[in-house]
């Protein structure tokens, strides 16, 4: 399969603040959005931190966070990421790939580390002189790996027995001992291992207790393993007796997150919804409390503890103690945002809007390439998705408990709240592009079509949105819980909102008439193969603006139907390496098609086709998201292509070479 090394990394550059052009792969000319976050990092020395994202890795400049540098970018997907003690190299792991060890000032890769046997060693460190890289790997024979960090040449690989399944992994201060978490099984609880590195000898097993111990941190003398839960609870063992010491358990439903401060003990971060309290533990004192935006955080907190960085996919945040009870300050960096799953111009195309999985709506200001928050949002930790209204509105849909929600951007309160069917809601979406329907499938797979009445343009009042038919025709899920082949996963409204076209798992496509709640036609799809992978499965549909045409993915080919008949008017067979184009979107003009795929092993980068739809011709093709290519956005004089990834990138594409 062939592999696209596209990228060059950004040399070190104190003045360049234009952050948006750093390391674009060709053919961009804009990044919005620095990468999903997987780990962060203090230097010893105060002057860094680092950020491991799916695009690569940041360094910043403390206490500031002005970015310095965008590096390692050839693969990206940087999973984990750590400082040598003199602040001078950096060690970043790629996801079953390699390790790198960097040189800060230089920005330059002094070694290269390929994993043996492709295992997962996702938590690398360097030892206390920082002559070599020390990683467990999480697979049924694990070891634990040393090499030198100057010439990657492997020194030793001691067995440890059985890994799969252990996280995180943790080494204490003087990497004599690692710790991890094993998780509970049929046959056995959860447990808490130690080892000693040298040896691999198993040293201690911690288990009995009822809460999920999930962070976890040594003293500094290596005595003592504490370990925090997510339902408030801190836990200290002695690691020589076996012996659990202290439990503090007075937190209430908060993640906890403890380190031992070299000045104050034993101090912890208590995360729950929206909050984070630092507290003095061995003092039970709260130091400070703050509000935080998201969840699944990446914790961290400084080497002498007076700074914690709480990283979550929609914020990263620096605390910073003071002697001055009054004084702590907190910084926010902006840029890391998580997977996105739509993406909208304004009607005057100077804001750009993303929909996430997990939070609220983020708007670009195009002109400048800065990110901000709608005036007058709240905080709901839910998923978005974001339209253009007729009106020209940038509009948003969410789902809670009971109802699915229509936001006018930057409005504190729903336009209209509208009752879940009875089988509850799929993720499944369509908006009409005049703003006068919306679609969505419920978990058994019925399709439900609300509109609104008012012609008049008002969009404010709850009783303008309707329920008007359910679509009913695609077959049933006869697994409600996990993963089904007869899910629905796309659809797609006509530009005048009569036609509607979904498509499922089993590659079952149909063209609904929607003024009749009636079936038209079932589109022609090719059945799966009988390898019965799921990733086969997925699909994807899309209705071209002129109404003529209707696109349909599937892993290994497009497909277009005439939509007047739906008969099948072209197939698009893919190339290896565009296995899944199943994110798909027309141009305004609906002479051109863009396609994604999603990542397969062996590929760095994750192309994006640009297709003529008369004659099917691949006109272009853009090597630049590291996964997962989830949605699109044309211009409306079609020569910018937006396209958003899983991996927390936005690229904004030139397509005047090619139209």
């Amino acid at each position: 399969m062939e592999n696209k090394d596209i990228q060059t990394d950004t040399p070190l550059n104190f003045d360049d603040n234009d952050v948006a052009t750093w390391a674009l792969p060709e053919g961009a000319v804009a990044r919005l959005g620095r990468g999903r976050n997987n780990d962060v990092a203090f230097s010893p020395d105060g002057q860094y931190f680092a950020v491991g994202t799916s695009i690569g890795f940041w360094l910043y400049e403390l206490p500031t966070l002005s970015p310095i540098a965008l590096l390692d970018t050839a693969r990206g997907t940087i999973s984990a990421i750590a400082f040598s003690a003199d602040s001078r190299w950096i060690v970043t792991y790629t996801f079953v790939e390699h390790l790198k060890v960097w040189d800060i000032q230089s920005g330059t890769c002094v070694t290269q580390i390929d994993i043996p046997n492709k295992e997962q060693c996702p938590h690398p460190v360097f030892s206390q002189d920082g002559q070599h890289i020390i990683a467990p790997s999480c697979e049924r024979n694990g070891k634990i790996y040393t090499w030198c960090a100057r010439t990657g040449a492997q020194l030793n690989a001691t067995e440890i027995g059985e890994t799969y399944g252990i996280y995180p992994f943790l080494f204490s201060q003087d990497r004599n001992l690692l710790t991890g978490r094993k998780r509970s099984t049929d046959s056995d609880p959860e447990s808490i291992l130690v080892w000693h590195v040298e040896t691999g000898e198993q040293i201690a097993c911690f288990t009995g207790y009822p809460e999920s111990m999930s962070n976890l941190c040594f003293s500094p003398d290596g005595k003592y393993l504490t370990a925090g839960s997510a339902e408030g609870t801190i836990r200290i063992w002695d690691i020589e007796s076996g012996q659990l010491t202290t439990t503090h358990n007075d937190y209430g439903d908060a993640q906890m997150f403890p380190y031992y401060s070299p000045e104050d003990g034993l101090i912890a971060a208590a995360i729950s919804k929206r909050e984070v309290k630092v507290w003095h533990i061995d003092r039970d004192e709260k130091i400070d409390t703050f509000e935080h935006r998201g969840d699944n955080w990446h914790v961290c907190f400084s080497g002498d503890g007076a700074q914690l960085a709480v990283a979550s996919p929609s914020e990263i945040q620096i605390w910073t103690r003071s002697n001055n009870a009054d004084a702590h300050t907190l910084s926010t960096l902006h840029g890391h945002i998580p997977t996105m799953d739509t993406l909208v111009f304004s009607s005057d195309e100077k804001t750009l809007a993303a929909g996430f999985w997990s939070d609220n709506v983020l708007l670009w200001d195009v002109a400048s390439r800065r990110s901000y928050r709608p005036a007058n949002e709240k905080l709901p930790r839910t998923s978005h998705n974001v339209y253009l209204s007729d009106s020209g509105k940038i509009v948003s849909t969410s789902v809670d408990e009971t109802t699915l929600k229509i936001w006018e951007v930057g409005s504190s309160e729903p336009i209209a709240e509208l009752a879940k069917p009875e089988a509850g809601l799929s993720r499944a979406e369509a908006f009409a592009p005049n703003g006068y329907r919306l679609a969505r499938a419920d978990r058994k797979s019925n399709i439900h079509v609300w509109e609104r009445t008012s012609s008049s343009g008002d969009t404010c009042k709850d009783e303008n949105w309707k329920k008007h038919t359910t679509l009913v025709g695609h077959a049933a899920p006869t697994n409600q819980t996990g993963f089904s082949m007869q899910h629905i996963v796309a659809m797609t409204f006509s530009p005048d909102g009569e036609r509607l076209a979904s498509i499922s798992r089993d590659r079952t496509a149909y063209l609904w008439d929607v003024n009749a709640g009636q079936q038209v036609t079932q589109l022609l799809l090719t059945p799966p193969s009988t390898r019965g992978w799921y990733r086969e499965y997925d699909t994807g549909i899309a209705f071209s603006p002129r109404g003529d045409r209707i696109a349909g993915g599937q892993w290994s080919e497009i497909v277009l139907w005439d939509a007047a008949d739906g008969n099948t008017f072209m197939t698009l067979s893919q190339p290896e390496e565009s296995q899944r184009p199943i994110t798909l979107c027309f141009s305004p003009c609906g002479q051109y098609l863009a396609s994604g795929a999603w990542w397969q092993p062996d590929l760095q980068k994750v192309p994006i086709r640009l297709w003529k739809v008369d004659t099917g011709e691949n006109i272009a093709t853009f090597w630049g998201h590291t996964t997962d290519v989830q949605c699109f956005a044309f211009s409306s004089d079609n020569t910018v292509l937006v396209s958003g990834g899983h991996d927390g990138a936005i690229y904004l594409w030139d397509l005047t070479p090619y139209l």
